[in-house]
């Protein structure tokens, strides 16, 4: 059953991260808990070429609206994990991390964990 959910192209499996466009920045959002709770992430006016990535590569635009909030709809893309490690070492280089060519992540999860600890920091 966990593997039918997890292969919804409807569902977000958090944490995400949006990416905007012409832009290295990414935004890391922890949890549907923290997506619903931060007006500035669901209420925002988004691009059409705005997008946010689930934790395992599914990818959903943020223009549709429902009461005046944006609710994720699916594109039906998925993003590989090289995409979104090309995606963080972009990132990570305008954050100015160093060695950002050496980033590596054996999947997306634990890719995003890398997103976090760089924006922790």
């Amino acid at each position: 059953m966990d593997n039918d959910i997890a292969k919804s192209p409807q569902l977000i499996i958090w944490p995400a991260i949006i990416k905007y466009p012409d832009e290295a920045e990414l935004l890391y959002v922890n949890s549907q808990a923290e997506w619903d709770c931060d007006t500035g992430l669901h209420a925002f006016n988004y691009d059409e070429t705005d997008y946010l990535i689930d934790s395992i590569g599914n990818t959903f635009t943020l223009t549709t609206r429902n009461n005046n909030i944006v609710q994720p709809e699916s594109m039906s893309d998925t993003k590989s994990l090289e995409e979104i490690l090309g995606l963080i070492k972009a990132h990570a280089a305008q954050t100015g991390a160093c060695c950002v060519a050496k980033l590596y992540a054996p999947s997306i999860s634990d890719a995003f964990t890398m997103i976090k600890s760089l924006s922790d920091n």
